[in-house]
């Protein structure tokens, strides 16, 4: 029976990643975290090491580089050094947080990421393309063609002075030309574009972490890595009622259309998603957010803010 490896706070396509390859969703071993929310190593090699005691076949370990509920990025050296000793295949779901490679100031949060096997990148998250868009870079390409490879003999003879075509390294047959927009926006504006987005969106949200820690009504849930923040209620009571409190914002926040927050589970807790990723949100738009989460906390708990003004 072949397993792998993620967090606990890794995305759910892989537990259908696992049911498509047909070895079941139960071969994923969803790993805890640690007070960061990364990956436990130390979980992770325990979980390597029953699991090879039970006879079955450790294949893989996915590391996050940005999960969706909090922006956690799991250890990549660390990841990457357990791979190398037990001889598994280290993926890396960059698919959000993998987009800090465009930024010189930033590429450090992704240290560890170059020794990966697999890295997939999803262009229309931060790197603000039209869905969809999606990147998979790989250091065994040859993988690809072992893995999707197959003979047709009615489709025309590619030249070896051609670039393969893509159904014979993925599973994809016929598709449009989603490269082409990636292509285009990185000719036009280049790659110092996208570091000046990403560092602006990163000061937004270390911005609005400072906001979160100083709100009479709001405080930091989890660490900022990257522009999605956790915040949760001030308020006492067991997680039943602060789960309800945060609901209740949503919706008051979310009412009109205008913007737009979510509830969701880091960890076992509730929290309130914020997330930064549109390129035209700026400081007014932030301005705007934290007004509306403090009337609407004012609103909810029937009391006044200490601190209302954003945090600059």
């Amino acid at each position: 029976q072949p397993v792998f490896y993620a967090s606990a706070e890794s995305h759910h396509s892989l537990d259908k990643s696992a049911g498509l390859l047909g070895i079941g969703r139960r071969a994923l071993r969803r790993v805890p975290v640690n007070a960061r929310l990364e990956m436990d190593l130390q979980q992770l090699e325990t979980a390597i090491a029953a699991d090879i005691s039970a006879g079955k076949i450790p294949f893989a370990v996915v590391a996050t580089a940005g999960t969706t509920n909090s922006g956690a990025i799991d250890d990549l050296q660390g990841t990457a050094a357990i791979c190398r000793q037990h001889k598994l295949w280290f993926h890396v779901d960059g698919a959000y947080g993998g987009g800090a490679t465009f930024s010189d100031q930033h590429r450090n949060l992704l240290r560890g990421i170059e020794q990966a096997d697999s890295v997939t990148i999803d262009p229309h998250k931060w790197l603000a393309m039209p869905f969809a868009a999606g990147v998979i870079l790989t250091s065994q390409p040859e993988m690809l063609s072992r893995a999707f490879g197959i003979a047709t003999p009615y489709m025309p003879k590619t030249a070896a002075s051609l670039p393969v075509d893509n159904f014979k390294i993925s599973a994809q047959w016929s598709r449009r030309a989603n490269a082409f927009k990636l292509w285009l926006t990185l000719r036009i504006h280049g790659r110092q574009a996208y570091e000046q987005h990403i560092n602006r969106q990163l000061a937004l949200a270390q911005d609005f972490g400072r906001w979160l820690e100083n709100s009479a009504h709001f405080e930091l849930a989890a660490p900022v890595r990257l522009p999605i923040l956790n915040g949760r209620v001030r308020l006492p009571g067991g997680e039943e009622k602060i789960a309800a409190a945060h609901l209740a914002v949503v919706e008051e926040v979310t009412r009109d259309g205008r913007r737009w927050i979510s509830e969701t589970k880091v960890a076992g807790r509730s929290v309130i998603r914020i997330m930064i990723v549109s390129y035209l949100t700026g400081e007014k738009q932030i301005a705007e957010l934290q007004a509306a989460m403090t009337a609407a906390a004012e609103k909810v708990f029937g009391s006044k803010a200490a601190h209302s003004q954003p945090v600059r």
